[in-house]
């Protein structure tokens, strides 16, 4: 199967036509149950260093270096015929476990952009969210994933019940292509792994009106210019609090696990978001920039619900102390059952603003909910 091919035909969530509801309007990404949205625009520079002048509109860039890099990154972008200041780049090292760990980050163009130049030595791709061919993605827009009496996972919910809401990988407009090389091998094959963790990472990327897109763009920043093969969390959080389906964990309708997850028998997917602790830790990210400020109460809202629900169908105690046991070494590392990113690695994720009330602000939250 080459990729071509894979587009024109039904994407990879067809599979879920009996376990979602269409979505209310709310903007074209996720305007019904099978939208139509603009494939993302890639133009990578051919060179790392000096002013890059895209050829087309182009909406952020995408920055990206091996971790083992020490210069301080900064980007600054032309409008006008001027160049701007030099801003800081907040990296992200991240990656799967079976490559050398990167840094990477995405920044959003200012209006009017018309070039770019990075300095700290980095590859580098602007990317046109926009205007590309419109794609047309089948399946369901939305899934839920909720915790039954018994605490195993259900589709739908129930009062009383916690759960969650997810927009799907149709919903929100992942370009299952990116996936396969030209034969149709899967770049990332699914691996799971009984759950021990979950972490939260923010995006360190301001966002636009258009949520969705935002999605997208980390997708592609991971799956294809990292060509890490698809997107490295399980869940997303944008600032009006929606959740969105990460990395693909199969066919069946279930986000972030290999089937219906119960305690003692949930395994999630292998993702990317915590290099060499990424196998049974569940990755959520909240779409945004806090290193300064807090996210949304409703981003932070819907990420409270959304760890309590991981908590009820997994059984993991959010106030646990755990020992972390890598699968394959039995190497132990002390943890907390929900962590910070710079909890594990040392990073600035998920932002000095935020991880500094991160204690009482969620995890504290989540435990009471659970009481």
């Amino acid at each position: 199967m080459r990729r071509r091919s894979f587009l024109t035909g039904s994407t990879a969530l067809a599979g879920l036509t009996a376990l979602g509801t269409a979505l209310p309007a709310r903007g074209p990404a996720l305007a019904d149950a099978a939208p139509e949205i603009p494939r993302v625009i890639a133009e990578p520079s051919p060179v790392s260093g000096g002013l890059v002048r895209p050829d087309t509109r182009f909406d952020m860039v995408t920055v990206a270096r091996p971790a083992t890099a020490t210069a301080r990154p900064a980007i600054r972008f032309a409008r006008d015929g001027v160049l701007g200041p030099w801003e800081p780049l907040h990296l992200h090292t991240s990656g799967r476990d079976d490559r050398e760990p990167v840094s990477s980050a995405l920044v959003r163009a200012p209006e009017g952009a018309t070039g770019y130049e990075v300095r700290g030595g980095a590859r580098t791709s602007a990317l046109n969210l926009g205007d590309g061919e419109a794609l047309r993605f089948d399946g369901p827009a939305r899934t839920s994933l909720a915790a039954s009496d018994e605490g195993y996972q259900t589709l739908g919910g129930s009062p009383g019940r916690p759960s969650a809401r997810f927009v799907t990988r149709a919903g929100w407009g992942a370009d299952e292509s990116y996936r396969f090389d030209d034969e149709g091998n899967d770049l990332w094959p699914a691996e799971f792994h009984p759950v021990q963790a979950i972490t939260v990472h923010h995006t360190a990327l301001a966002t636009s009106g258009d949520h969705a897109a935002d999605v997208r763009a980390v997708y592609h920043l991971h799956a294809v210019q990292l060509a890490w093969g698809d997107i490295g969390y399980h869940v997303l959080i944008d600032p009006d609090g929606t959740v969105y389906e990460g990395r693909h964990s199969g066919e069946d309708g279930v986000p972030v696990f290999s089937a219906r997850p119960g305690p003692g028998r949930a395994a999630a997917v292998t993702a990317g978001h915590v290099y060499t602790f990424n196998h049974g830790n569940i990755g959520v990210c909240l779409l945004g920039d806090f290193t300064d400020e807090l996210p949304t109460r409703a981003a932070r809202d819907s990420l409270v619900n959304v760890l309590g629900v991981l908590c009820s169908v997994t059984g993991l105690d959010p106030a646990a102390q755990i020992e972390y046991v890598r699968p394959g070494t039995g190497e132990t590392t002390p943890a907390r059952t929900i962590s910070r990113h710079r909890d594990w690695l040392d990073t600035d994720c998920p932002g000095n603003a935020f991880s500094a009330v991160f204690d009482t602000e969620v995890r504290q939250r989540v435990v009471r909910g659970r009481a």
